[in-house]
């Protein structure tokens, strides 16, 4: 088979791996590339001071310069909308890391050592599973007040036996290969083998679960800052900014309620759509 056959199949397979993306797919990935660009230099693109208030402009709608019209303060919401993309992202990128590192180590701990060690992280993921994020946000938040390190913390003791259950089951499977059994006979270290070998045959479901984790991440977080024990007003945040606008939307003003939720649903479908499709092209589902 000459040179040209074998780039053509490489070609043809990577086309044909990229296919499953699909159309919703790409879009997904075209939402989310929009998204993290708002948040990377939303300040910068806000036209206006997203904190400067102007009670005479107190929940008027869209106006010539302001497309989306005023907070209940006056404040520009499209300002606020761009520059609050930050923290509304920064905080599940922190939450999604921390769960990612912790569960993965815990479910390849729980895989290589198996009998009592898996059994005991086992009954653990299953015991901190079935406590509600929320609750223990609350919970952390009575004891030490609210805040975003508070609901990220809370939300990673949550999230962490989630992956921690989903990644020990691939693990399993993965620590039994006849490749790891090989390299034990050879005299490899455990950690070599788990950190350079196991891992990294690992990283396409991990990369796939984190996706769809920063989509869920999103929304619980930006409804922590709903319910104030996450991001605290006056910063710009999109749960923050959807509970400001929960009286006005009553008032028959819903712009900055509707503005913050459609972009909070937006950007959690489009995570998830876009971990699941990643997720068949790896063929990791």
């Amino acid at each position: 088979m000459s040179v040209a056959q074998v780039a053509t199949i490489v070609r043809t397979r990577r086309r044909s791996r990229l296919s499953h993306l699909g159309v919703i797919g790409w879009l997904a990935l075209a939402v989310i590339v929009v998204f993290m660009f708002v948040a990377a230099f939303g300040e910068a693109l806000a036209p206006y001071d997203p904190n400067a208030i102007d009670i005479a402009y107190s929940n008027v709608g869209p106006i010539p310069g302001h497309p989306l019209g005023f907070d209940e303060l006056g404040r520009d919401l499209l300002s606020r909308l761009l520059v609050g993309a930050r923290s509304s992202f920064v905080g599940p990128l922190a939450l999604v890391a921390l769960s990612t590192v912790a569960g993965t180590t815990l479910a390849l701990i729980a895989a290589w050592r198996r009998g009592w060690t898996d059994a005991t992280l086992s009954a653990g993921f299953d015991i901190a599973f079935a406590f509600p994020g929320i609750l223990l946000a609350i919970l952390l938040a009575t004891l030490f007040g609210a805040g975003m390190a508070v609901a990220v913390i809370a939300l990673t003791l949550a999230y962490t036996p989630a992956l921690g259950r989903l990644l020990r089951a691939t693990a399993l499977r993965e620590t039994g290969m006849e490749y790891v059994k090989a390299f034990r006979v050879m005299g490899y270290s455990d950690f070599r083998i788990v950190v350079r070998h196991v891992l990294p045959n690992l990283m396409p479901f991990i990369i796939a679960q984190a996706i769809v984790m920063f989509g869920y991440a999103t929304l619980d977080l930006g409804g922590l800052s709903f319910l104030g024990l996450g991001v605290q007003p006056p910063t710009a945040d999109w749960g923050v900014m959807v509970a400001a606008g929960a009286p006005a939307l009553l008032q028959g003003y819903p712009m900055q309620t509707l503005a913050a939720g459609t972009c909070l649903v937006l950007a959690a479908v489009a995570f998830g759509v876009l971990g699941d499709r990643l997720a068949r092209m790896w063929g990791v589902e």
